[in-house]
């Protein structure tokens, strides 16, 4: 592999390593943000991936609400959680990121490829130049597989998709990108359920409703594009140490 290649190569591991720093430690920062309408009926929190984790309903939540309010409640606890969850990425990337990364030099750049990947030793004239080529091949995949995923990108975000609670109570409609559009709750059930139960149903319907924005989003079109296949090299380092000839 030629020198200039390795260099990039190199380079790219070690700002790498530094954005995965600061994402988890964004991702720690903002995990489980909690957010509550403006009357304190409703109270959201989020999970790691921004998603409604838990819904909790107040006692008396009617007469704060009224009893056909309480969707919009719910909608605007989920708006507070999200910014809150912004905001706390926000302060994790810009204030309080971890350090850099230590620098890589070359050799130690190498030496860690072939740990990882179980090997000893310095990679033949032979296997640097099959590793290079692999290496573009990969690059050419991923792409082709960009192009592919973001033609579809924005029909997928803006698509919307909808779950039912398991007693088909409340419903919950959000994006493919995650954003909640619509609540809807059988009004006759409303008048009478206890508010346990109603949290209860609203957080199952919100995690059908993830369901089946999953079934039809993002991850679906990386599966379906060029994507995938450095999607699954990324899951299995052996299998890319394999491929770039690092171990046997």
């Amino acid at each position: 592999m030629t020198d200039d290649r390795l260099e990039h190569l190199r380079v790219l591991a070690e700002r790498g390593e530094t954005l995965a720093a600061q994402a988890r430690a964004a991702g720690q920062r903002a995990s489980g943000a909690t957010g509550a309408d403006p009357a304190g009926a409703v109270t959201v929190t989020l999970d790691e991936q921004g998603r409604v984790g838990e819904v909790t309903v107040v006692p008396g939540w009617r007469r704060r609400l009224g009893s056909l309010a309480l969707d919009e409640a719910v909608i605007e606890a989920v708006r507070v959680a999200t910014r809150r969850r912004f905001e706390a990425w926000g302060d994790a990337w810009a204030g309080d990121a971890p350090a850099t990364a230590p620098a890589l030099d070359r050799d130690d750049f190498t030496r860690r490829l072939q740990a990882a990947a179980g090997g000893s030793g310095p990679l033949s004239a032979e296997d640097s130049r099959a590793a290079l080529r692999e290496l573009l091949t990969l690059a050419e995949s991923i792409e082709q597989g960009l192009d592919q995923v973001s033609g579809a990108l924005s029909g997928a975000l803006a698509a919307t998709h909808t779950g039912r609670s398991p007693d088909r109570k409340v419903r919950v409609t959000v994006t493919g990108g995650g954003d909640v559009t619509a609540i809807a709750y059988d009004r006759q059930w409303l008048l009478q359920a206890h508010e346990i139960n109603v949290a209860r149903q609203t957080t199952a319907a919100f995690r059908a409703a993830y369901a089946e924005a999953d079934r039809h989003g993002v991850r679906e079109l990386i599966a379906e594009s060029r994507l995938s296949e450095a999607q699954q090299l990324a899951q299995d380092p052996l299998g890319l140490a394999r491929r770039l000839r690092l171990t046997d």
